[in-house]
């Protein structure tokens, strides 16, 4: 059973979002969301506001390196 939550995108609308996975590296953690009707995932940084998760992207080209491999190392092993 998958999960989803709904995001307010840049104009305002909700989009339903698949969340794939979520994960800790350091002291950080990540979710690997996608869209329902896509075959891609994208991968952010978790931060909190007031509670609530906030998806970052990411721009650290080195850090979302480390995070892909990561993921990439997870889903080998549940296959």
């Amino acid at each position: 059973m998958s999960n989803y939550i709904e995001l307010i995108n840049d104009e305002g609308k909700k989009e339903k979002i698949e969340i794939l996975a979520t994960f800790h590296l350091d002291e950080e953690e990540y979710a690997v969301l996608r869209y329902p009707d896509s075959e891609e995932g994208m991968i952010y940084r978790v931060e909190k506001d007031k509670g609530q998760p906030v998806f970052v992207m990411i721009e650290d080209d080195e850090e979302l390196e480390e995070v892909i491999q990561i993921y990439e190392g997870m889903a080998d092993d549940l296959i």
